[in-house]
């Protein structure tokens, strides 16, 4: 008993100390991003941004700089790796910041806050996956994993091909951006934006399997979501032309990353072609990027 009353009174002890130090914390915290927003932004990071970004010229210079600052904040932060020899320069990893950085420049708060790493290889790459031989059938064989462009896994870790971002920001009006796809992945595990992680993780952690989107109305985004990818399902059935790529008939998550992919690129179309999916992300990014494009 007396252990007992030892242990509550050090737990007791440590969360008023918790408690004590949090105001001091917190203005630590709000001093050290009032320091890095102060940091003056390098200058020929505005050129390259044109160069490498093209899809941000239609923002406004104040835009232009807080992309900037949350894309060095991307940098700076977390840990970049080159993967197969290659060697990752500041312009590179701007290049990719900046593309990331373009979904939540209208968002608060601080960007992608469950991204921890970033491995970029030079071409495609083949994922290592890990299986468990004892469900391997003895005539069968395990199944041979394809080469990527890019994957977002659930653990805060992000994994590009170089030559398939650069060929995305190339042309920002085809509708394929690597980039573009990876970090609406990233969202979507922040956000439970989607259902199949969330699934996995409920499921691992003995919750239930409840699908709640982290949105401010979550029965209109999951309801709206659901409708427009049964849309799309339907339309790559039969092979009938759409704005999104059949890839997003795989599942509601790649569903939702090749759609951001598009509503960036090619809004218009979008639009034209789903205005109910193309209002629903208007709504979540706070962007309407199908006013830019038509001006």
């Amino acid at each position: 008993m007396d252990r007992l009353l030892i242990v509550i009174a050090s737990v007791l002890v440590f969360a008023g100390a918790v408690l004590g130090l949090r105001p001091l914390l917190l203005r630590l915290s709000q001093r050290d991003m009032r320091r890095q927003q102060a940091k003056p932004i390098p200058a020929h990071w505005l050129s390259l941004l044109s160069t490498s970004v093209p899809a941000a010229r239609h923002l406004t210079e104040s835009e232009r700089t807080a992309l900037l600052r949350a894309s060095r904040e991307l940098i700076e932060t977390r840990h970049w790796e080159g993967c197969q020899g290659l060697v990752l320069s500041e312009d590179m990893q701007l290049a990719i910041a900046a593309h990331a950085c373009l979904l939540t420049v209208a968002l608060p708060g601080e960007p992608f806050p469950g991204l921890r790493e970033i491995l970029v290889y030079p071409r495609t790459f083949v994922p290592h996956r890990v299986c468990d031989p004892r469900k391997w059938l003895a005539t069968s064989e395990p199944e041979r994993p394809l080469p990527e462009l890019g994957e977002s896994w659930s653990n805060g870790i992000m994994v590009l091909s170089w030559e398939a971002a650069l060929q995305g920001a190339m042309d920002p009006t085809d509708g394929h951006n690597v980039v573009l796809h990876e970090s609406a992945h990233e969202l979507a595990f922040e956000h439970d934006l989607t259902p199949t992680n969330l699934l996995l993780r409920g499921l691992l952690a003995g919750r239930g399997g409840e699908w709640r989107p982290r949105v401010a109305n979550p029965a209109d985004w999951s309801r709206t979501l659901e409708i427009s990818y049964e849309r799309i399902c339907a339309k790559v059935e039969v092979h009938a032309p759409s704005v999104l790529h059949p890839y997003a008939a795989t599942d509601l998550a790649e569903f939702f990353a090749v759609a951001t992919e598009v509503f960036f690129e090619r809004p218009q179309e979008l639009n034209h072609e789903d205005p109910d999916l193309y209002g629903l992300l208007r709504t979540f990014y706070r962007q309407n990027p199908a006013v830019w494009a038509a001006a």
